[in-house]
Order: structure tokens, then sequence, then C-alpha cells
């Protein structure tokens, strides 16, 4: 029951269902998901492990908040993992996996889009990518910070659209370059990729008027 209530609030969480910030009141989730306090109580403490939330003395817990910092450091991991991420998918995703990858990158982050067009925020493709690599030891080391990027991009999605045209031609090209099998393409297309989406992301966040109640800044600790 703890991997029932832990799973739905990842889902929730990653999504921005529940954005970055949000109090939860255990309670009030337990009676939604039908669940006793124990296995919810669990689930919010394995949260809290993985960096998604934490317990705030006298208030209960909240969803970890986003911050510049954060966003900088997760993303800054991601540069140097995703390189071997997708040229791992190449040499090991069968050409379905490939083509279906390609399919959520673009339903995620649709680009330049009309109004009745919404990005799917539940599409997961970097979770998907992680999935299809190939090698396990890989993959398990991948996935929780693979999680985490998917989180910051849906906040950052979840306001604005990520609608560079640079980033929109290395997208594509990163697309095109894995169905080709070509990893040395889509390893220069994933770098720019990610340098693209970097730039957008942070100047969306910096520009959103819906979370000034966030903290973007916060300074390291000596």
């Amino acid at each position: 029951m703890s991997d029932k209530a832990f799973e739905t609030l990842l889902d929730a969480i990653v999504s921005c269902e529940l954005a970055p910030g949000t109090w939860i009141k255990a309670s009030e989730l337990s009676e939604s998901l039908g669940l006793g306090r124990t296995p919810m109580m669990q689930a919010l403490q394995r949260l809290e492990a993985a960096g998604f939330a934490r317990p705030v003395k006298r208030k209960g817990w909240q969803v970890t908040p986003i911050t510049l910092q954060s966003v900088h450091d997760i993303l800054e991991a991601f540069q140097l993992t995703a390189p071997g991420l997708v040229v791992l998918s190449v040499r090991n995703a069968t050409d379905e996996q490939i083509a279906r990858l390609g399919e959520l990158v673009m339903a995620w982050a649709p680009g330049p889009r009309p109004s009745e067009v919404i990005p799917d925020l539940r599409a997961a493709p970097i979770r998907y990518l992680v999935q299809i690599c190939g090698n396990p030891m890989m993959a398990g080391m991948a996935l929780p910070l693979a999680t985490h990027v998917e989180r910051v991009l849906n906040f950052g999605l979840s306001q604005e659209d990520l609608s560079h045209p640079n980033y929109i031609h290395w997208r594509n090209a990163l697309n095109d370059a894995m169905a080709n099998r070509d990893e040395k393409r889509a390893r220069e297309a994933v770098v720019n990729v990610i340098q693209n989406g970097i730039t957008g992301i942070i100047g969306i966040l910096q520009g959103a008027q819906s979370i000034r109640s966030v903290p973007l800044e916060i300074e390291r600790a000596s």
C-alpha cells in the first residue's frame, strides 16, 4: 500500500499537479487515496529520501521547492549523463523504442503550438530514455536524476512554451540521428538540446509570475 501511495504522489509531484512548495496534508491524502496513515507516512518518508518532499516542524509536509540553484545542479548533472544515455540507446534500443521516444518528446514539449494543444507533462520521455538504454547499471544510477530533471522541466513547461528555434532544431536533429543510429550526431544533438533547453527553462522560471512565492535563489553553504 505504501508503494501505491509513493507512486501516486511521485507522479503528481513530477507532473507538477502538486506544484513546488505545495503543502501536503497526510490525513487528507490518506482519505482521498483510501490508505491508512502508516503507508502514507512511509510514502512521504520515501519522497523525502528521494528529494521530492520535506517535513517542516509544526507545519507538516511540503513538496520540495524549486530554486535556481537546484535547477542549475540538476541540469548540470544531466548534461554530463545524457550523452551516455543517448549513445547506449542508439546501440541497444529497438527501432520501435526509438520511435516511441521521439513520440514522447514531441508530445511532451511540442514547441510553438496552437492554443488548444497542451503539452503532456506525464509523457516522461527522459525516464523512458533511461529505460531503453539497455544498461541496467546506468539505468539504476540515472533514473533518480531523470525524475528530477522531468519535474524541473515540467514546471517550466507548465508556465510557458519551450519554443526557442535552436531548441526545436536540435530536438529534431536528435530524433533523426537516433532513428538513423548515428552515435556521433546524436551525442552532438543532445548536448545542444540540453544547452538550449536550460537557457529556455531558466528564462521561463525567472519570468514566471506564478512562482514569485517560491524561493528561486539560495546561497550555497560555505
